[in-house]
């Protein structure tokens, strides 16, 4: 399962906002459920481009389903976004697009993995963003336990998950579940860290994921981050924000390495950012878009390579990412262009052929982390997969 937004360069601040209170920050809509999501985004290159969307059913592996656009579709499904804005009153001019599904008797009619596809209507073919959502039956009951590992050596640095899934009430017959019924699950709406889950063993209608050690995750620390609400002065995380070249520069505080540093418990929004300008009746057309300038002081290591990642760039680690060493500054540094907002974010490293995140920024037992399940169904020989249920919790839950 793969649930990362694609973006184009020049595009920046995809949020996908669910009605469904439910699902947290996840973009998922029950189905027939009232629910809608909200998508926007900005255009930094202020190119004032008619734009339009269409949605396109996936496999529960990212890949098109084959399942015809009339299946899966209701209405028109090459839809022009309307609600378009210019920036106002801000240094770095950019256009902000936003619209909201299901509407106008536009929607879909089956439950399963989605993508809006963004385009533009002269070249439809060249998609500039792909932005993921998933539409659920609710149809299953999901438990989610987060425990200390079984192997000892896991213990202080890692999180393992024991599932149930219970569809002894559901309207839905599953058969030949340990084919049919397909179960993931995600820490901290990190995309990257999306995986199958083995299934141990079956009591009726109650499927159990447990005792596997595909059930354990690193337990990681809590995030880092910085707050570019304000721009007059500096907010949590910043050392100082200054105005240079007609643009604004927010200097975060120097970072170091908790590889091996205890423990400490601060709050944090597991990952995700929040779009707010200080004293802005309208953050998403008054907000600035600052230059914000990460330091992570390590030693020069030319077979380490080190990124910033968070919800804000999809958790990768690519070219836009990467940090480079500067020997003056005796750090590796990166400058990303952020709108004005709160931003929780961690360091990753390449070691060898892997990323590690721990590397960086240790791993605890004690961290507080959030967990989605996700459980998708395909009959036997049905053309798409069906997303029965999805559940969150939090590893401090008991």
């Amino acid at each position: 399962m793969s649930a990362r937004a694609q973006t184009a360069i020049g595009f920046g601040s995809v949020q996908v906002v669910s009605s469904n209170k439910e699902y947290g920050n996840l973009p998922v809509m029950d189905l027939d459920g009232g629910d809608y999501l909200h998508v926007s985004f900005d255009d930094l290159q202020d190119r004032d481009m008619t734009l339009r969307y269409r949605v396109r059913m996936l496999d529960v592996d990212g890949s098109p389903s084959q399942m015809r656009e009339i299946e899966y579709v209701s209405g028109i499904n090459k839809v022009d976004i309307t609600e378009t804005d210019y920036s106002f009153n801000t240094r770095s001019n950019y256009v902000h697009y936003s619209f909201s599904y299901p509407e106008k008797g536009r929607g879909v009619k089956l439950s399963g993995y989605y993508q809006f596809e963004i385009f533009d209507p002269n070249d439809p073919e060249d998609v500039l963003l792909h932005v993921p959502f998933m539409v659920c039956e609710a149809a299953v009951n999901i438990g989610i336990e987060v425990k200390v590992p079984r192997r000892v050596e896991w213990r202080r640095s890692r999180q393992e998950l024991a599932v149930t899934v219970d569809a002894s009430k559901s309207p839905v017959r599953i058969v030949q579940a340990d084919r049919c019924l397909k179960v993931f699950a995600q820490q901290n709406m990190n995309t990257q860290t999306i995986r199958p889950l083995p299934m141990l063993y079956q009591t009726g209608g109650r499927y159990e994921y447990r005792d596997r050690d595909e059930m354990v995750f690193d337990g990681l620390n809590e995030f880092r981050n910085m707050d570019i609400r304000p721009i007059s002065y500096s907010g949590r995380g910043v050392e100082h924000v200054r105005l240079s070249s007609d643009r604004w520069n927010a200097q975060t505080l120097p970072q170091k390495s908790r590889e091996y540093k205890p423990y400490v418990n601060d709050d944090d929004i597991d990952g995700n950012f929040v779009i707010k300008a200080e004293n802005m009746e309208n953050s998403d057309l008054e907000a600035e878009y600052v230059n914000v300038h990460f330091v992570l002081q390590v030693e020069e290591d030319p077979m380490r390579k080190y990124y910033v990642i968070g919800k804000f760039n999809d958790w990768l680690c690519n070219e836009e990412s990467q940090m480079t060493y500067r020997p003056g500054e005796r750090a590796y540094t990166l400058s990303l262009p952020l709108k004005q907002g709160f931003y929780d974010y961690m360091f990753a490293c390449q070691v060898g052929g892997g990323i590690s995140i721990p590397a960086v920024e240790g791993n605890n037992q004690e961290t507080e982390n959030d967990y989605y399940v996700y459980v998708f169904y395909r009959e036997p020989g049905g053309r798409y997969d069906r997303l029965l249920g999805v559940a969150k919790t939090n590893s401090r839950e008991k």
